[in-house]
């Protein structure tokens, strides 16, 4: 399994698993995935760049603005992380076409805008049983895969950065999907 990456408001001195910590998984309900009440979902990325664009594509201008952590968070800043997980953990691998024929999907339907639709079939998936999570192929580059992870028990922290407008990997991230890096806000 490769290694997963995930950007994050990262919190000095804080415990993994508590909020401001590279392994806490807040409660969700807007994401590709998200099925509340039934599982939370571990968002990740097989590329720093890929984890990078995610968390920001959404924003035309990579500012320090960004950068900083969450409002329910003071003190902290937007952070990288690095894990790996366990070859136990199954992925159910959504660019497989024969897993698209087994789970009657269309890439159309993996890649939808329309969550209701996207959070059905990772439902089924989940419901399943035999996955740990599923992963697809990124919205802002096919090259890159995302990841949701259900069962998070197979994911170790293997380390983790601050995050900075020149960081390598933000860079990277800002070529590949076309958005201006300003450094003064």
């Amino acid at each position: 399994m490769p290694a997963l990456y995930r950007v994050f408001p990262g919190l000095p001195g804080c415990a993994a698993d508590e909020p401001g910590g590279a392994l806490y998984v807040p409660p969700q309900q807007s994401g590709r995935i998200d099925n509340p009440g039934l599982y939370r979902v571990f968002y990740a990325s097989d590329a720093e760049a890929g984890a990078i664009a995610e968390a920001f594509g959404r924003f035309p201008e990579w500012t320090p603005a960004i950068l900083e952590g969450s409002p329910s968070l003071p003190g902290s800043v937007r952070a990288l992380a690095r894990y790996t997980l366990s070859e136990t953990a199954k992925v159910c691998d959504l660019d497989d076409p024969e897993q698209l024929r087994l789970l009657s999907l269309r890439p159309s339907d993996v890649v939808s805008r329309d969550y209701g639709r996207t959070r059905a079939w990772a439902r089924r998936i989940y419901e399943a049983g035999q996955w740990a999570g599923v992963r697809w192929w990124s919205y802002y580059d096919p090259q890159w895969s995302s990841f949701g992870i259900w069962d998070a028990r197979g994911i170790a922290l293997e380390e983790t950065r601050s995050l900075t407008l020149d960081d390598p990997a933000l860079v990277a991230a800002a070529l590949a999907i076309a958005r201006r890096i300003v450094r003064k806000a």
